[in-house]
């Protein structure tokens, strides 16, 4: 039986009434009067019940639903089409994100948009969670790996949840879908003398200094070919920069010079003509990724080092073959090797530029010595105490 109920805040009361499906489903009355939305809960209720049985389309339920609603209060519902609400937030995250940041976010938009075809074009309203869990399916029957079907239903969700905010919608249709749980395969970081194989084998050249960046100050590949001289202050012996990934926090990190990477820079100094110049002036011109791009690049610069990139079959992540190493691995150096010395976690945390202790954890490699220690420290040594 139909029912009515009000949100904590709201002055509006909401029905709740079975669709044609048998499934319970609430809308927004926009009445204040109990008695007047209870009474268009069952209106809506009638309505469903007419419809049941099969080949009943959400679009029809829910152009029944508008016109109970319209008849009854004599008001038109506005109505905002799903395209044009997902194309309008991608705006904004383009606005406001990095732009690597709003390529992903616009993928997943791009393919759900496709998949509800006609649909698209309907009232934001009318999508259903059978919809939303028919496309997170044919994404994992394609062969998407669980992490990626789950970072594309977190966009999902943060679209409808915009529209929530904003009163477009009064409840987010991904409640209820089931999502695969993403699986997190993680880099193994270099040992110290293999990056002393890396910087041996490419003495004299940029990616030698794009190498110190990552292993004595922790910076991705993007950042640590785009440093420029001006976020270099060799008097202070630190360098400060904004990383591409966060850069929409407008969080610029300030990380003292390791004696290493500081004797490097100062070597090479003379190099720059001024400080809006790149520290790695040719690999700066050059995107990431791609087949070519400076990822690949350093794939290559690893194989001439003499080193593997431990490439391993994930069942997890759909069989795929996963590298273990990359430059990445460099980060992974710098931040396990200030776990294994002992660096207090909300240091580690500020020097990676963390602000989720979930991700940064990904990062500790605590080493073997370093447990031990720990457990050597637990009273009852030698079976006496």
């Amino acid at each position: 039986m139909a029912s009515i109920y009000q949100r904590p805040g709201s002055r509006y009361w909401m029905a709740r009434f079975k669709n044609p499906s048998g499934e319970w489903e609430a809308r927004s009355t926009k009445e204040t009067n109990p008695a007047a939305a209870r009474k268009l809960a069952f209106l809506w209720e009638g309505a469903a019940e007419s419809m049941a049985g099969e080949g009943t389309t959400a679009a029809q339920v829910d152009k029944v639903v508008r016109g109970v609603w319209e008849r009854y209060t004599g008001k038109r519902i506005e109505q905002t089409p799903t395209r044009i609400f997902f194309n309008a937030w991608l705006e904004g995250v383009k606005a406001k994100k990095a732009a690597k940041t709003a390529v992903r976010y616009g993928a997943p938009v791009r393919d759900f948009l496709e998949h509800l075809g006609p649909r698209a074009d309907a009232d934001i309203k009318s999508i259903t969670g059978s919809e939303v869990q028919s496309f997170i399916d044919a994404e994992a029957k394609i062969g998407k790996s669980g992490t990626t079907v789950s970072l594309n239903a977190k966009v999902l969700r943060a679209v409808f949840n915009s529209a929530v905010r904003k009163g477009v919608i009064e409840r987010n249709p991904l409640g209820l879908v089931e999502v695969p749980e993403a699986v997190h395969e993680e880099r193994s970081p270099f040992t110290t003398g293999e990056v002393d194989i890396l910087l041996t084998s490419t003495k004299g050249t940029e990616w030698e200094t794009a190498i110190l960046l990552g292993a004595y100050a922790g910076m991705r590949i993007g950042d640590a070919t785009h440093m420029k001289w001006e976020g270099i202050d060799l008097a202070k012996q630190v360098l400060r920069f904004r990383p591409e990934k966060t850069k929409a926090k407008k969080r610029e990190l300030e990380i003292p010079l390791h004696p290493r990477l500081a004797a490097h820079l100062e070597a090479i100094a003379g190099k720059a003509n001024d400080g809006a110049a790149y520290v790695c002036p040719t690999l700066a011109t050059q995107e990431v990724s791609g087949r070519v791009g400076l990822s690949e690049q350093f794939n290559v610069v690893m194989k001439t080092a003499g080193l593997s990139k431990e490439i391993v079959v994930n069942e997890k992540l759909g069989g795929r073959n996963f590298s273990k190493k990359s430059f990445h691995s460099l980060r992974h150096a710098f931040l396990s090797g200030l776990a294994n010395s002992g660096v207090a976690e909300d240091v580690r945390h500020k020097l990676g530029g963390h602000t989720n202790s979930k991700v940064a954890a990904r990062y500790a490699h605590l080493s073997t010595e370093t447990l031990r220690k720990a457990v050597d420290t637990l009273p009852g040594k030698g079976g006496s105490e």
